[in-house]
């Protein structure tokens, strides 16, 4: 006799059938939410909200401190400048946004 002979073998693959879920497969601990995580997220959007709404005054207020404090002459390749910068910092959050798992 041979090793191959003797030990066990393993079953094919392609014999086996998956299981269907049924009230015996099911996860018997459901995952539980923590009390008040409903209002935490609320409070989560308020300040998100917030948080969008400074964000779009100070982009506006950095174009009138472009225009007050750059000479005339150059106010458009600052302000080409500066909009280069923001186009590149929102794909960058929305490449690694769409990225997160």
């Amino acid at each position: 006799m041979t090793d191959d002979e003797n030990s066990p073998k393993e079953p094919d693959s392609s014999r086996n059938i998956p299981l269907k879920e049924s009230p015996m497969t099911r996860d018997i601990n459901p995952q539980k939410k923590a009390p008040g995580s409903d209002w935490m997220n609320v409070v989560y959007m308020i300040i998100g909200l917030f948080i969008l709404i400074a964000a779009f005054q100070l982009y506006f207020v950095i174009q009138e401190l472009i225009r007050t404090w750059i000479s005339d002459q150059f106010v458009p390749v600052v302000s080409a400048v500066y909009y280069i910068i923001i186009i590149v910092v929102g794909i960058w959050l929305l490449r690694d946004y769409i990225r997160r798992p």
